[in-house]
């Protein structure tokens, strides 16, 4: 029965067309399963012989009910109901109307017999039963049908799985196929991707190598223009260090001098000293005695008066200190600063050096000097006249320019540190085209590679000729033909003629001042200088012998004359000017080597070997042998 209703409370929803009213069922099945309920004993769980007992009202176990000495009427299976309304009165009866059990006492107190249908509880018992068996055959069937249910549920899910597992396949081959074609256009487009970026990066490795090889070169070009920077810095460098050089041993050598001529004012004051304290002891001693007085009074008197009335050097001490007070640095207008001489004073004009040079140039001839120690040397053997320069301080000697049938005469430092050179040509008017005189002004650099030729016109073509140049304190260009009237002031950076000088006779330049005047010598020489102008006026400077060349102190504009005797074999030179004024003396002679012969090579050396001054004052010649340096030197 239990079983049956069980079954029947999980599926009451599908038994409801019986007619049976479910809650009669569930009163009726609560009444029956009494049987099965849990002790409920003082910490009991007990499910066997459990009774209910309606005097203490609880369910219990045969030993909990032993313990509690539970004594009254108990109901145990399907007999003997009782009621627990009215403590524990046998059920006898059943209200058909409520659909309830009762005993006696609920029939006649709530379920009065006019009111209520009832009916005896074994026959409600027994018609409840078969209803009840009735509907169990029922649950059979339904039992069976939903047997077949299940099995047509369980076939259900197997097809409907199997389909909708097809149908899964079936939509994930297709969605597959989707995605494989999908991912096979991702990789053809990533391929085209790929392929398009590699062609581009090619390209730009390609721009990246053409441009790092540029890097590369650019970076060699600057490490190349860095060096020459360097090199450059350090050529400019080096005549401020050569200058610095110059003025501390100049300064040594006044020092010492000084030094020499101060030892010897010491020597006499000391000795002047010592024998006036001697003098004063001999008085003492005369003077001791009166017969020493009257015996050696008149001879020791005599002695000392002589000895005291020589003077003591006092006009030579301030003759030193004047003349070291009037030492000064004296820097040339329009010069770098540092480039200047210690000078202030007279001293006299010496040979400080003599330098043989014919072992490696056979007739040597000043042309000019570009800086305070590189002269210009060129060779007037026919068989080459090529051109040296010649390093006053280390000695070496480095052929710069090789010459073909023309030679350089005078040269001079432009102010972008580049040089210009004026040439000799024996051939009739050199090389020169129409009125054009080309090839005898030339421009080089320091290393001198060739960097352009200044053309200017040609006033009388004969069989030779020879063009001077100089440049003034702006850098400008000062340029004439030997024996020609006309000296062109020509622009170095484009070689164009900007002024043209006209002067009163044909003359032969021989450097500028620092005014901008120039020096020239008319041609053929004569006793006389010019000193012109730019706008031709001239100023003359006269000499009573025939002068042959010139030298310009670059710093101070003092201007020197060469002349010579009869035979042409001694080098003279005089200052004939200082500061602007006129003042001549003798500052040196040397004589021509013997090497030089006849008279008219001789005569051709001293006009052809210029004598330069350098900004430090060395004044430097040669003798056909020997480059010879002169110096002004202060003697005290």
């Amino acid at each position: 029965m239990i079983s049956i209703l069980s079954d029947f409370t999980l599926r009451r929803f599908k038994l409801q067309h019986t007619g049976i009213k479910v809650n009669t069922l569930i009163k009726m099945a609560a009444n029956f399963s009494s049987a099965e309920n849990i002790c409920e004993g003082e910490n009991c769980q007990s499910i066997t012989d459990v009774t209910y007992y309606v005097k203490e009202k609880k369910k219990l176990c045969d030993d909990c009910a032993s313990k509690e000495e539970c004594i009254g009427k108990a109901r145990k299976g399907r007999h003997n109901l009782y009621c627990e309304k009215h403590d524990g009165e046998e059920i006898k009866l059943y209200c058909k109307t409520h659909s309830i059990a009762v005993c006696q006492l609920c029939a006649t107190i709530d379920h009065r017999a006019m009111s209520c249908e009832q009916q005896d509880i074994e026959g409600a018992i027994m018609d409840s039963r078969a209803r009840l068996n009735i509907l169990k055959e029922k649950a059979k069937d339904k039992l069976e049908i939903c047997r077949v249910y299940g099995d047509q549920i369980h076939k259900c899910r197997k097809d409907t799985d199997t389909h909708l597992q097809a149908l899964k396949d079936e939509v994930d081959s297709v969605i597959n196929k989707a995605i494989k074609t999908e991912k096979d256009k991702e990789k053809e487009d990533a391929a085209k991707i790929n392929q398009e970026t590699d062609e581009k990066n090619t390209k730009l490795h390609e721009e990246i190598k053409q441009i790092n090889e540029k890097i590369r070169k650019n970076d060699e070009e600057r490490e190349n223009l860095l060096e020459l920077n360097r090199t450059n810095a350090e050529r400019r460098r080096e005549p401020i260090g050569n200058k610095q050089h110059v003025l501390q041993t100049d300064i040594k050598n006044i020092a010492e001098e000084k030094e020499r001529k101060i030892g010897q004012l010491e020597i006499s004051w000391q000795d002047n000293t010592k024998t006036t304290e001697t003098t004063i002891q001999t008085l003492d001693t005369i003077l001791k005695d009166d017969s020493n007085v009257v015996k050696d009074g008149q001879r020791v008197k005599t002695s000392v008066s002589d000895e005291l009335k020589k003077p003591l050097n006092e006009g030579e001490v301030k003759q030193v200190t004047d003349t070291i007070s009037g030492v000064r640095f004296v820097k040339g207008a329009g010069r770098e600063k540092y480039d200047g001489r210690i000078d202030g004073y007279d001293g006299e004009w010496t040979l400080i050096d003599t330098i043989n040079v014919s072992d490696e140039i056979k007739y040597p001839a000043i042309a000019g000097c570009i800086d305070e120690c590189d002269v210009i040397i060129t060779d007037k053997d026919l068989s080459g006249q090529d051109t040296y320069m010649f390093n006053m301080n280390t000695k070496h000697t480095q052929r710069v320019i090789t010459n073909v049938m023309s030679c350089v005469v005078s040269c001079a430092l432009l102010n972008d540190d580049k040089v210009v050179c004026g040439k000799y040509s024996p051939q009739t008017g050199g090389s020169y085209t129409g009125d054009s005189l080309t090839g005898f002004i030339n421009v080089y650099d320091r290393q001198w590679d060739h960097i352009n030729d200044v053309t200017i016109p040609i006033n009388t073509p004969r069989y030779y000729t020879r063009v001077d140049v100089a440049v003034d304190q702006i850098g400008i260009i000062i340029a004439a033909e030997e024996g020609q009237s006309k000296i062109y002031v020509i622009n170095p950076a484009d070689g164009k003629i900007m002024h043209t000088i006209t002067c009163k006779q044909g003359i032969l330049i021989r450097g500028v001042l620092s005014s901008g005047h120039i020096v020239a010598q008319p041609y053929p020489p004569e006793h006389r200088v010019f000193i012109i102008d730019r706008k031709g006026a001239q100023r003359e400077i006269t000499h009573s012998g025939l002068i042959l060349n010139t030298c310009i102190d670059p710093i101070t504009d003092d201007l020197y004359v060469v002349t010579s005797d009869d035979e042409c074999k001694t080098c003279v030179i005089d200052q004939v000017m200082s500061g602007g004024d006129m003042d001549k003396r003798r500052v040196a002679s040397f004589p021509l080597s013997s090497r030089c012969h006849p008279l008219q090579n001789r005569l051709t050396h001293l006009v052809t070997s210029r004598v330069v001054m350098t900004s430090s004052g060395n004044m430097i010649a040669c003798d056909v042998d020997n480059i010879l340096v002169f110096k002004k030197l202060l003697s005290l």
